[in-house]
């Protein structure tokens, strides 16, 4: 706070100390607050005696003449008369000074601009009058700082500022990262493949769709359900709708627990704080279990973008990543799926409509892709794909696409299970369980119309490569934006380490064949045998799949409707070979060529729709473009292509895939020989 400015008295000198400084002798002016407090400063002074004094003292000092005591008088007189003024002025601000003194107490400084130009005036007269005057500058109560110019109110320095103003103006907020930045930061490989690039609130996202599209769910995977969007006004083809594969991301490694973000909520024991905290650590791992880490997503929608243009795959349109529960129109979507589930079927998801499933800030990988129709473990459920000529146009069909992404980028697909394998017409027939079947006498493929699509690249491989852009119409976003993979990603590989995943391989075989494909695959990966498994592994033994008639077939284990990585297992690879999986192993593909075919030729069989066993009459039914006369050239053509089927089964039975010599390789080497065999044209396999 500035300091008073207090004039003192003169007080009574000796003879030696005038003779040594003369004029300087005068009292000096005190500034000390507690001195001013003692002594009344503005009491009145005799001014003709003090001029007496002075000439007296003058006179005894010697060598002083009168002019300079006149001098001297006029200097006192004018310095009292200012003493005087000066006092009076305090006397009227004398509230003011209350009210800085109360301002200085809350550390915020008070200045008196009309107390300091008075006093400024009066010193600038004082300097004026010529440097021999007895007055000299007045400091600061801590004597440190001193008035420069004359007419300008003392301030106090920085180091002597109010203590509590000083901590405000230190403090300074904590840099500390908020919850958004560290879930940006947790999926920003995710972000990059996005169009809106930042993360979307469920809610938000979709009240924009909801006035646009019907959403209903349609199918589950292993860590993801799938959800089909239709737009409600437009066409009625696949084309305008899109599918929705919704995966729960797990959580963020550095995300606190709720006993640490609740402070108050913590026990007070540190042992039932850690072991509160245990407690937390492993419901969260057990929630996380079913969970995809932003890792494997990033993996399958780099895969969707290489696959993009290669006929026979999905079209991916979009990512977006959600936080926060799922909307009410999802959870009806939800309920009305489970409802119509048969009992033993019903969702593995937890219902989102409960605020137990799901976390406020759950985060949410949303993929769309174009709707490729219905998969065909539904169709079997249906009761389609039963006769020869759906299971000739799917098998091949299917083979083709493998076959071409084999060769365009070494792709393992690695779990294509009849799930994975979506069905759609490509006429005007919607019908999926009852097909019209054209010109089988001119044709090698496509007798059905049924266009396939290869689906869910979870666990799959394949080369990064650099395609052509094309430009997909997405629903969930407003931008149809062009996908390109990063310069980056070239030469790079896009896998799933299943070394991490061993709950893969230990499914019952006696319960769902499908178990025993995935360590078929395995022993293919390991030792070019697909027999073969790690010594601490025991394979449950099954019959042989080819179906060489229709009693076996019959008794063959059924297609599982649940992934076998959902089963409890122990750990049994202790030491894997490291990145075999990062490998290219066209073998894989070829195994599960195995399973598809066995699946199609036992729901055939289940029908009882094995060609030779039918009558001309019933070989032609649905069929078009063919002559009554020319029913017992297409019965023939129908048994010549169920022959086909088995003769390929048996080369793609694993204990011929184990074979050194002799045996196929690939899906691509089994398309060569069907082409040199004439089971296909080349038409069929170059496409449109």
């Amino acid at each position: 706070m500035p300091p008073k400015n207090v004039y003192g008295k003169r007080t009574k000198t000796t003879t030696a100390v005038v003779a040594a400084g003369g004029a300087g002798g005068f009292a000096r002016f005190i500034c000390t607050p507690e001195k001013a407090a003692r002594e009344d400063v503005d009491a009145d002074v005799d001014v003709e005696g003090l001029e007496v004094g002075l000439r007296g003292l003058s006179v005894a000092g010697g060598g002083v003449e009168g002019e300079e005591d006149r001098k001297g008088s006029e200097r006192s007189r004018k310095a009292l008369e200012s003493r005087d003024v000066n006092a009076e002025t305090k006397r009227k601000k004398k509230g003011a000074r209350k009210e800085k003194k109360s301002g200085r107490a809350e550390g915020v400084e008070v200045v008196d601009e009309n107390v300091g130009v008075e006093d400024g005036a009066v010193k600038s007269e004082d300097s004026s009058s010529g440097k021999d005057a007895g007055r000299t500058n007045v400091a600061t109560s801590e004597g440190d700082v001193s008035r420069s110019k004359a007419g300008k109110t003392p301030v106090r320095s920085k180091s002597h500022r109010s203590k509590s103003r000083s901590r405000k103006q230190l403090r300074a907020p904590v840099a500390e990262i908020s919850e958004d930045d560290m879930y940006t930061t947790y999926v920003k490989s995710l972000l990059q493949c996005s169009e809106r690039r930042e993360i979307v609130s469920f809610d938000d996202w979709s009240s924009q769709l909801d006035s646009v599209v019907d959403v209903s769910k349609i199918a589950e995977a292993s860590f993801s359900e799938v959800y089909r969007l239709s737009v409600k006004t437009a066409r009625t083809d696949c084309s305008s709708e899109s599918v929705l594969k919704l995966v729960a991301l797990k959580t963020p490694e550095n995300m606190p627990l709720p006993s640490e973000l609740k402070e108050n909520d913590r026990p007070r024991r540190k042992g039932d704080f850690e072991c509160q905290l245990q407690k937390e650590r492993e419901e969260r791992e057990e929630q996380d279990m079913w969970k995809s880490s932003v890792d494997d997503v990033n993996s399958e929608v780099r895969l969707l973008q290489n696959l993009n243009d290669i006929p026979g795959f999905t079209t991916f349109r979009d990512l977006t990543i959600l936080k926060g529960r799922p909307s009410s129109s999802f959870s009806k979507a939800w309920k009305s799926w489970n409802k119509s589930r048969p009992k033993g079927k019903k969702s593995e998801f937890p219902d989102p409509s409960k605020k137990t499933s799901y976390q406020d800030d759950q985060l949410w990988a949303v993929i769309e892709m174009q709707d490729a129709g219905s998969d065909c473990g539904k169709v079997f459920e249906a009761g389609g794909i039963s006769t020869i000529w759906e299971v000739w146009d799917i098998f091949w069909s299917v083979c083709i696409s493998v076959a071409k992404a084999e060769q365009t980028c070494e792709f393992e697909h690695r779990d294509l299970h009849m799930d994975n394998i979506c069905v759609r017409s490509s006429t005007d027939e919607a019908d999926l369980t009852n097909r019209v079947v054209q010109k089988p006498l001119k044709r090698k493929l496509g007798f059905t119309g049924l266009e396939t699509t290869v689906i869910d690249y979870t666990l799959s491989r394949a080369n990064m490569i650099k395609t052509p852009s094309s430009q997909r119409t997405s629903l969930s976003s407003s931008a149809s934006p062009i996908f390109r993979l990063d310069q980056s990603d070239q030469g790079q590989v896009a896998y799933l380490d299943l070394n991490k995943d061993p709950a893969l391989f230990t499914g019952d075989a006696e319960e769902e064949y499908q178990y025993e494909i995935y360590r078929y695959m395995r022993g293919a990966v390991f030792y070019g045998d697909p027999l073969k498994s790690p010594p601490s592994s025991q394979p449950t033994q099954t019959p042989s799949p080819t179906p060489n008639n229709e009693d076996a077939t019959q008794n063959l284990p059924v297609t599982p409707r649940r992934s076998p990585r959902k089963a409890p297992h122990p750990g049994f690879l202790s030491e894997p070979p490291a990145d075999i999986w990062r490998h290219f192993h066209p073998k894989t593909n070829l195994i599960w060529t195995h399973f598809i075919l066995h699946r199609l030729l036992e729901n055939l069989h289940s029908h009882g729709n094995t060609p030779a066993s039918k009558s001309n009459d019933a070989i032609m039914h649905n069929v078009v473009g063919v002559d009554e006369a020319d029913a017992s050239k297409v019965w023939k053509k129908a048994v010549m292509m169920h022959k086909i089927l088995l003769k390929v089964a048996q080369k793609l039975d694993p204990k011929a895939l184990g074979r050194r010599e002799g045996g196929l390789g690939s899906c691509a080497e089994l398309i060569v020989l069907a082409l040199e065999a004439r089971w296909l044209a080349v038409g069929d396999v170059e496409g449109p």
